[in-house]
């Protein structure tokens, strides 16, 4: 009887990083793709001053586009999401995709404490961050000649987007949407992939880099990859998928709030 040559996968190192990097792929390819349709969409609504309206609040647009077409990008990712991050056997995989992610979320909690210290952990690591930040920002603000090289004129644009949207937007924005989209993406998937293969401190700092290069720019990209280490030690210590999620809130919450969004 002919036996069925068994094939190893992702042996190499080729293999196991287009494995660990083809959600974030997919994730880029569909958030562009989608902003990019929004962005033509919008302008074209037939609806009288729509064009004025558009560049009267760009800033806000800007920031509500990116969301939605986060929230896009990811709806490509549950699957592998679920994949990697539930493994406490509590997902009932003949439910939907929707409905293995609640059951997900309704059965993962463990523990009061640990969250609780990865909320306030969360909140002065962006404090303490955002101070080194701003000093590299101001930095290479007076070395003109290397601003634009830096990405310096692309993180005050991105603040000025980021903090011009009103109060309650603010929070459903960077509270819940963008921590929650960038959680399932880095930790939860990209992060849980680098450990399997490679073990626990390459996965903390492989995620961070990932992570801190997806923000395009110099100061972001320091503070996104130190609050990403932050970040996946957090998951790692707990083992709950709710501490990623809720230090990423936090800090997110705490520093649009400091910053003065409250308009």
């Amino acid at each position: 009887m002919d036996r069925k040559r068994i094939v190893q996968k992702r042996t190499t190192l080729i293999q196991k990083l287009a494995y660990i990097l083809r959600p974030f792929v997919v994730y880029m390819v569909v958030k562009t793709a989608a902003m990019l349709t929004l962005a033509v969409l919008i302008p074209s609504l037939p609806v009288p001053g729509i064009t004025a309206w558009v560049e009267e609040n760009r800033h806000l647009l800007s920031a509500v586009v990116n969301a939605a077409a986060s929230l896009a990008g990811v709806c490509f990712l549950l699957n592998d999401f679920l994949k990697e991050a539930a493994v406490s056997g509590e997902i009932d995989i003949d439910a939907g995709v929707f409905g293995q992610l609640f059951d997900f979320f309704k059965n993962g909690f463990s523990g009061v404490k640990p969250l609780v210290t990865c909320v306030v952990l969360g909140v002065v690591s962006a404090f303490a961050l955002n101070g080194v930040i701003a000093r590299l920002s101001d930095f290479m603000t007076r070395v003109s000649q290397i601003q634009g090289m830096l990405g310096s004129e692309k993180y005050e644009a991105v603040k000025q987007i980021q903090y011009s949207v009103p109060l309650v937007l603010g929070l459903v924005l960077y509270g819940i949407v963008s921590p929650l989209v960038e959680e399932i993406v880095f930790r939860g998937i990209v992060f849980n992939r680098v450990k399997r293969f490679y073990g626990v401190p390459k996965a903390v700092i492989g995620s961070a880099l990932l992570f801190g290069a997806f923000h395009g720019n110099l100061p972001q990209f320091v503070y996104g990859t130190c609050m990403g280490v932050l970040i996946a030690l957090c998951y790692e210590w707990t083992g709950c998928f709710y501490a990623p999620l809720l230090f990423h809130a936090a800090a997110n919450v705490a520093v649009f709030l400091a910053a003065g969004g409250v308009g």
